[in-house]
């Protein structure tokens, strides 16, 4: 027999679906092809009727945000009606605007699943010159590396004191749900955001992503600038000066050069002065400071931003936007339905339905791992790619290899970084001669640092070395995947590029037999091969960039990829000191890890 009720995740199927815009009838017909699969009626678990969606879908048609004439009193009644979705709120005063917290308790179920022990990243400054306030998004990271909004928090400023009061009202809900649940990292987009209170509430390290700088950077050079020659030449220098400041090779003057050498393009250099010259200091101090995100994690926050824009700036009457409550309403009820049903296994039974707001698939990353080599030529400083799906269509990219390339398609027109520039960064940093990114040099000179300053405590050293260890294998491993999964074929092209790895996967003992001999390390992680040449991790004295020379670990951090790490250190520190040491020195092993003769790792 059927149970007498309608399960909390049929309910909000079927409300989603029912806020994009799909029939009733539609909904029935697919739940009840549904039902026959498993076995027939007698085999449900709900009560699910026409007549119950029927209702629903007539009590979401004649609802309404506005609940008041005045947008703060609106405001203080959705709070009051909807208790479960907020927490964090403060209302308006005389000295202080409102805050308010958004999360659902599906939301919380996605930061609990994939935010324990990874990673959490924020979109800091959605909607600022569109909406009445911002909406600063927190996400997690999926299994395909796609982000999911597991909070929003409106509020017209972000104030030191205002961030930490929500970020540990957020922290204290998830740990009454788990207590064990911890972040491995919180990655940020704003130089000014409360990096202080992050690490207080969250305990976790912090890195900084430049999307937003390159994002807006890349569009307003499409938008003012006509010719390709100077898109070109603005991004190159731009992507120099980026990449220099992250290296510690310069610092906020390279800007300043970059202004003067092209006066030619006042639109643009106005542009540059105007916004962002009085706070590039901040940007290049972060830059600096600050643990670099991947590449990947650029790409999966460039398609949340999109995502949200699509699904949440689509109104035909714009004062809507002037609104708190308006946007407090369709947060948690439209643009919430889109991103659970993203998640949702059977969404493509109802692919007629699909609309721009359904906007979804894989992140530029992840498409580019899909591009056989053979469609790449690349000739000088720029490359040609064959489209997949199109052989006579051909996209054009300028400047190879860098994250400030510019493409002719028409993802990388609206400022996102395309699938071919991001296959191209890939490609050329197959060659070994290729310039390493400013993010895998900082992981190697912080592992590099980390093991010339060995700590005394002996139980605290086999710490870090797991943990190193743990990092590389799932770098490796990343980078091992992508070339494996690759066609082969034969690239044209003017510069040498290393050799696609075998797709065998072995056992961790065969490949350190194996490999040994060629001073290599050779690791299995769920069932994919990595290698890293041994050069890469020796303790020497010259500079981290004649010490890396190999290439294989190019690939960066997958943003879900540390959970694995944290486990192994907590297994670990767990096994006592006699195990941990024995973990050590086989760890040291692995990495050839040259003890210093002064003994001082004892």
């Amino acid at each position: 027999m059927f149970a007498p009720y309608i399960s909390e995740d049929l309910r909000l199927r079927v409300s989603s679906l029912l806020y994009v815009g799909v029939s009733v009838e539609t909904i029935m017909q697919r739940h009840n092809e549904s039902v026959e699969k498993q076995g027939g009626p007698s085999n449900r678990d709900d009560l699910l009727t026409h007549r119950y969606v029927r209702r629903l879908e007539r009590s979401i048609r004649r609802s309404t945000y506005e609940l008041d004439e005045d947008d703060d009193v609106s405001i203080s009644m959705w709070v009051e009606s909807h208790q479960s979705h907020v927490f964090f709120f403060e209302g308006f005063s005389d000295t202080d605007p409102f805050s308010l917290g958004i999360q659902t308790e599906w939301q919380l179920q996605q930061m609990i699943r994939f935010g324990n022990c990874r990673l959490l990243a924020s979109d800091s400054r959605f909607g600022t010159n569109t909406l009445k306030y911002p909406i600063h998004s927190l996400v997690v990271f999926d299994s395909e590396n796609k982000a999911i909004p597991v909070a929003w928090i409106i509020a017209p400023r972000f104030s030191s004191g205002d961030a930490y009061r929500w970020m540990r009202a957020l922290c204290n809900r998830v740990h009454a749900k788990d207590p064990s649940w911890k972040v491995a990292g919180f990655i940020v987009d704003d130089p000014f955001a409360d990096i202080i209170a992050i690490r207080d509430v969250f305990q976790c390290p912090v890195l900084f992503s430049f999307w937003r700088l390159r994002h807006a950077w890349h569009k307003n050079i499409i938008k003012r600038c006509r010719e390709t020659k100077t898109r070109v030449e603005i991004s190159r220098h731009l992507g120099q000066a980026v990449d220099k400041i992250s290296r510690r090779q310069g610092t906020a003057t390279l800007f300043d050069s970059f202004v003067e050498d092209f006066v030619g393009s006042p639109e643009f250099v106005e542009y540059f002065r105007s916004v962002w010259s009085p706070r590039i200091g901040a940007w290049t101090s972060a830059l600096q400071s600050l643990p670099l995100a991947s590449q990947e994690t650029c790409a999966a926050m460039e398609l949340y931003h999109y995502q949200l824009k699509c699904r949440l700036l689509n109104e035909r009457d714009s004062e809507a936007y002037q609104r708190a409550d308006w946007l407090v309403d369709k947060l948690g009820t439209k643009v919430h339905s889109y991103f659970w049903l993203d998640e949702y296994s059977g969404k493509d039974n109802f692919a007629r339905y699909w609309k721009e707001e359904w906007v979804s698939g894989l992140t530029s990353f992840r498409k580019a791992l899909s591009i056989p080599d053979s469609d790449v030529v690349i000739s000088g400083m720029s490359a040609k790619i064959t489209d997949e799906c199109d052989g006579n269509e051909i996209h054009v990219v300028w400047n190879p290899g860098s994250q400030f390339g510019v493409c002719s398609c028409s993802w990388a027109e609206k400022g996102y970084i395309c699938k071919h520039m991001i296959k191209l960064t890939q490609l050329c940093l197959g060659n070994r001669a290729a310039r390493q990114s400013a993010s895998l040099l900082q992981y190697y000179q912080t592992l590099i640092d980390l093991l010339r300053c060995p700590p005394h405590d002996s139980l605290f050293r086999d710490y870090a070395v797991s943990l190193a260890v743990s990092v590389e294998k799932q770098i490796n491993a990343l980078g091992y995947l992508q070339k494996s999964d690759a066609n082969e074929g034969n690239l044209q092209k003017e510069i040498a590029f290393s050799e696609p790895s075998s797709g065998k996967s072995l056992d961790e003992s065969d490949l350190l037999d194996k490999h040994e001999g060629h001073g290599e390390v050779a690791t299995d992680l769920d069932g994919g091969l990595s290698k890293m040449p041994m050069s890469c991790l020796r303790v020497c004295s010259g500079n981290a960039e004649d010490i890396i020379s190999g290439s294989e670990m190019e690939i960066g951090l997958s943003p879900g990829s540390t959970k694995a790490a944290a486990e192994d250190v907590t297994s670990t520190v767990q096994n006592g000191t006699d195990s941990a040491n024995e973990n050590c020195e086989r760890g040291a092993k692995r990495l050839k890890i040259w003890a210093p003769e002064n003994g001082v790792y004892e």
